[in-house]
């Protein structure tokens, strides 16, 4: 019996996601995401004292350096999952996409003067914009890999247990 969850047998047991050439792929946009990560540890700390403590909004500060650590959170578990090469990157990698574009908005949006406002939006162009669209890159060809596999699967082995009821399974009755 393995391992398998909801999602499917572990990585390791998945042909297609032990084949080298997909390894050292996942392998690559791991590391990218981790250094992403790591660069935005000193903009975190540089954030935590250079941010006025009070603004219009009274937890200014701690919005954003919460918001940075959360990003930081995200990218770190889309690079775990790519180094794993598990599928479920797929989540971790739009997570990401989005807390991206939510700060490019935001960094936008709450600048003050022409200055910051111009840094901003160069920012999110050269910066934030590109990475959330990596990121959704990387989990559209993902999920495509994952649904080849699957259709690989159905056509090889035919259906088992978790997909009830759809041909070509040995047991296509209820699981008990």
């Amino acid at each position: 019996m393995t391992d398998a969850g909801p999602t499917g047998p572990p990585p390791e047991e998945v042909p297609l996601l032990t084949r080298p050439e997909v390894v050292r792929r996942a392998r690559r946009w791991a590391w990218l995401y981790t250094v992403a990560a790591v660069a935005l540890l000193p903009w975190i700390g540089y954030l935590a004292v250079s941010l006025p403590r009070r603004n219009l909004e009274v937890h200014y500060r701690a919005a954003w350096v919460g918001f940075d650590c959360l990003l930081v959170f995200v990218i770190v578990r889309t690079a775990y999952m790519a180094f794993r090469v598990d599928p479920r990157v797929t989540f971790a990698a739009t997570a990401t996409a989005t807390l991206l574009f939510v700060d490019a908005w935001f960094d936008v949006t709450t600048s003050n003067g022409r200055g910051a406002i111009l840094l901003a939006i160069l920012l999110a162009l050269v910066v934030e914009i590109p990475a959330a669209l990596f990121s959704l890159h990387l989990a559209r060809r993902v999920n495509r890999q994952v649904l080849h596999l699957a259709h690989l699967d159905e056509f090889t082995y035919g259906a088992g247990p978790h997909r009830r009821g759809h041909g070509g399974g040995a047991h296509n009755g209820p699981v008990g």
